[in-house]
């Protein structure tokens, strides 16, 4: 189905260099397009994803195209067909059609036969034209995420296509296509096969998109990811916790979802990262949320506030805030407390050993006098200057 003038070109044209290649394929007798996600999203109304052509030109003759045009092209995916070309300053990956669809009478639909969903299927040139073979665009629109053509047979070219099918129910799903559905847990034993990786990867694009929790129902009441990890506990935080985080235009945190979802202890935790593959600062963030011992009232005023943050630091504070706060309507007054934890400037002990023995303090003592000292200078919000703790310890001591 051809949509002649259906996009705006602004939504798909990054820069100048990208319509220079148009042309000079044009001018060598093909034909280039974008695909998938770039025309998935301009035509959602999402940012613009990566910029994915095809050209119906084959490997050797884009190539041999590059060489007249003085453009520097290397082989990327040869057993894709993908040539990334260098255009002035800007780097293009372009795969051409297989060359079994020589002779074919319309090679680009066949090209689409190949891909994955629909909604992943549909091309666009440089004017704005879409291109759409399997009714992308009306599944799209309608929220209807479906595998082309047999479910089942387009989960064996890949079986991380069980995930990406989810992906795409939480970014973009409203109604679920049920062969689609039956075909991915039917088949949900295939991804034991993949990467522990990939399917991570995949995973956390699903709990950072907007119908996350929808899309984590269907994975775990289906039992597609039980070899790998138990159902959550409570799934319904992460809709209330980016309420908030939407709400208040922040971060979204992967590590914060985890916990909110997971509510694990610090075994679980431990497990939870090496299913993830969490890096090391992932799995310390994350163990430093479970061991934290903070309520609502280490929020109540500026005392408290500076005790927490000299305890546990901003970000860890400002992510239990928000947990402590999930069923909070008033928006307004979370906003504020995270506006004082940003402002406060994390407390320094000002005294140390040095300054002790220079007015005579006992050198053997030296660690117990420092630890009464700091207790004191806690206990009063971090909030005592050196020379008031100089004097504690002349009362105390002296």
């Amino acid at each position: 189905m051809f949509h002649p003038d259906y996009i705006n070109p602004k939504k798909l044209i990054v820069n100048e260099d990208i319509l220079k290649l148009f042309k000079l394929v044009e001018k060598h007798g093909g034909v280039l397009r974008f695909v998938g996600g770039a025309v998935r999203d301009a035509i959602a109304g999402f940012e613009r994803a990566n910029i994915d052509l095809v050209t119906d030109l084959s490997p050797s003759e884009f190539s041999d195209m590059c060489d007249d045009e003085g453009l520097r092209c290397v082989p990327i995916g040869i057993q894709f067909f993908t040539i990334g070309v260098m255009v002035n300053s800007s780097f293009f990956k372009v795969t051409s059609l297989s060359p079994e669809e020589d002779n074919i009478k319309d090679e680009w639909k066949t090209d689409a036969s190949k891909r994955d969903l629909t909604i992943n299927a549909v091309y666009a040139d440089e004017k704005g034209n879409v291109f759409d073979y399997y009714n992308g665009i009306k599944d799209l629109e309608n929220g209807v995420i479906k595998f082309i053509g047999k479910p089942e047979e387009n989960i064996e070219d890949d079986y991380i296509r069980i995930m990406r099918f989810f992906r795409f129910c939480a970014m973009f799903g409203k109604k679920i296509d049920r062969k689609s559905l039956k075909a991915c847990i039917k088949n949900k034993h295939l991804l034991k096969k993949v990467s522990a990786d990939k399917i991570k990867e995949e995973l956390f694009k699903i709990m950072l998109a907007p119908y996350a929790v929808r899309a984590l129902e269907l994975i775990f009441d289906n039992g597609i990811l039980d070899f790998l990890v138990a159902k959550p506990k409570n799934l319904s935080n992460m809709d209330k916790l980016d309420s908030i985080v939407t709400e208040l235009k922040l971060d979204k945190s992967i590590i914060r979802r985890i916990f909110v979802i997971f509510e694990p202890d610090a075994k679980r935790a431990n497990r939870l990262a090496d299913i993830f593959r969490l890096n090391k600062e992932q799995k310390e963030y994350l163990l430093n949320l479970v061991n934290c011992k903070l309520s609502l009232n280490n929020f109540k005023d500026t005392i408290s506030l500076n005790k927490a943050v000299y305890r546990y630091g901003k970000d860890i504070c400002k992510d239990v805030w928000l947990f402590l706060n999930l069923d909070n309507k008033d928006n307004e007054h979370i906003k504020n407390i995270l506006n004082t934890l940003d402002s406060i400037k994390i407390p320094v002990f000002p005294v140390n050993g040095k300054d002790l023995i220079k007015i005579g303090a006992d050198t053997k003592f030296i660690g117990l006098y420092i630890d009464v000292l700091k207790k004191e200078w806690f206990e009063c919000g971090c909030n005592v200057s050196k020379k008031e703790l100089i004097q504690k310890y002349i009362e105390i001591f002296a």
